[in-house]
């Protein structure tokens, strides 16, 4: 299969600056038969326009990406739409990178390729590519789609994503075919029986109406479908959370909640973080990446509410430890077993010893169902597990081995009875939470753990207002005097120049 693409680049220049009015009431004089008034001066108040919203990243290095299969061998074909060099992975491969010559469309083929799912990034423009995904799938579907195009978009750095799923019904043909993404931006090659074939654009800027068209010998009539892109803004952020007891100077401290947000669109964004407590409002910059800092929290489990001035709102959680209880065990291990409301809390905590890479295997005598599995790839912070119910009262042996450790601690639970007066907590679904990679990755919250971070420098600042200066001038005379000075002034000083480049244009097409 060969996979060709004329490629056309829409240029439009946007400079945006700001424009400032200004008005000066002049001074007047009236004389009443033997009455003379002092003249009256006053400043106007500074009026400015508005700032319009701008784009404020540009669009990544144009590229289209090709899953195909020749003669049963699976590969993936890269054509970069721009001069070199670049560098070329496929992300979730063992193949190695790849490295283009400077000529006007670069090529390059990894192969052979395993069904899976992969990212493909290219280095060496000054847009860096957000990455492409791809999916390679089987040179024979087992159950071939009988919709011979299908057409999907995501959104990854505020540009759409558009991927083309092309598939061959046929049991006893290969398919020659051709496809037009608004044209001209055109796909041509062969399918085989069976086959399905994956073809993925990137660059798209938003707008309400794209055409692909599918067509060919073996595709008549034409299969046409449209698409619409509208990725700029309102991408809900990558959201990372932590209050780590490590990494302070006292251990046994309550931590600090931190909120790691990567914010995806291509504009900057305000948002405000709220959990338990405490709010905090932070401004992230198009594609970029801030931090909340709200401040010591208590243990326990809590909703984390993130709401952007895009209008998006995202939820997410983050599970606390008890600080107070955690003491740095050079075995490995460390269990820590309190009563809240007559129920067991039971605390394991792993720490990093080495060799490294580390991986163990946690388990407990008497319940064959219970394990847990910890890897360290080298020296940081703990990670840990809380369990709030799941052990009735009575004594436990536990077993923490693997990779040079053979570590053995029992504890005890005993709550039915406790009168003791201790802090009431909800059930625990501890969250395995990290700092947000740039362009977009969201934190998890698997049962059975949580790994904390080091803390980030809060990053943003809250929005500032402008303010008006000055009163209100108070006579009728002066009043109308700014008036038409400010009339005169908006009329014959405002200009506007707008710039702004774009890979694909944003038009509304006809």
């Amino acid at each position: 299969m060969y996979v060709s693409r004329t490629y056309r680049v829409f240029w439009e220049v946007r400079l945006l600056t700001f424009v400032k009015r200004a008005a000066v009431a002049i001074a007047t004089g009236l004389t009443l038969v033997a009455t003379a008034l002092p003249a009256l001066a006053q400043d106007d108040p500074d009026l400015s326009f508005p700032d319009y919203p701008m784009d404020e990243v540009v669009s990544p290095t144009p590229a289209t990406v090709a899953s195909i299969c020749k003669k049963g061998v699976r590969s993936v074909e890269v054509a970069i739409h721009d001069s070199g060099p670049f560098t070329v992975r496929l992300v979730g491969s063992d193949l190695p990178a790849k490295t283009t010559k400077a000529n006007d469309e670069p090529k390059v083929t990894f192969k052979p390729v395993p069904p899976g799912e992969y990212t493909v990034e290219i280095d060496g423009a000054g847009e860096a590519s957000d990455g492409l995904p791809v999916v390679v799938r089987p040179c024979t579907e087992d159950t071939p789609s009988e919709d011979p195009l299908e057409v999907s978009v995501q959104c990854r750095g505020g540009w759409g994503i558009v991927t083309a799923k092309v598939t061959n019904p046929s049991t006893d043909e290969v398919r020659e075919y051709a496809i037009d993404i608004d044209l001209p931006y055109t796909h041509s090659g062969e399918i085989a029986p069976g086959v399905a074939y994956t073809v993925v654009d990137n660059a798209y800027d938003d707008r309400d109406k794209y055409q692909i068209k599918l067509h060919g010998p073996g595709f008549d009539p034409p299969v046409i479908k449209t698409f619409s892109v509208n990725c700029r803004s309102g991408n809900a952020p990558g959201l990372g959370t932590y209050a780590q007891c490590d990494g302070k100077d006292n251990i046994n401290s309550l931590p600090n909640l931190w909120v790691e947000i990567d914010n995806p669109n291509r504009i900057s964004v305000d948002y405000t973080v709220s959990a338990h407590e405490a709010t905090k409002t932070v401004t992230v910059p198009a594609v970029g990446h801030g931090s909340a800092n709200l401040g010591p929290i208590e243990a326990g489990d809590y909703k984390v509410i993130v709401k952007g001035s895009d209008g998006t709102e995202t939820v997410t959680g983050v599970s606390v430890d008890f600080c107070e209880d955690v003491k740095v065990d050079t075995d490995g291990l460390q269990i820590s077993s309190r009563c809240v409301d007559e129920q067991s809390v039971v605390t394991f905590r792993y720490y990093a010893v080495g060799p490294y890479p580390a991986e163990r295997k946690f388990t407990i005598d008497g319940k064959p169902g219970f394990e847990e599995n910890v890897r360290f790839d080298g020296d940081g912070v703990y990670q840990w597990t809380r369990h709030v119910g799941v052990f009735a009262d009575g004594g436990y042996t536990a077993h923490l081995t693997g990779s040079g450790l053979t570590t053995t601690e029992t504890f005890k639970v005993d709550c039915e009875r406790d009168e003791t007066t201790t802090p009431t907590t909800q059930p625990s679904t501890p969250d395995t939470t990290t700092t947000a990679p740039p362009t977009s990755s969201t934190g998890t919250t698997p049962t059975g753990g949580s790994t904390t971070t080091s803390p980030a420098p809060q990053g943003g600042t809250a929005p500032n207002a402008d303010g008006g200066s000055g009163d209100l001038p108070v006579t009728g005379a002066a009043v109308g005097g700014m008036v038409l000075l400010g009339l005169a002034a908006l009329g014959g000083g405002a200009f506007l120049l707008i710039a702004q480049r774009r890979k694909r244009s944003g038009r509304q097409s006809a």
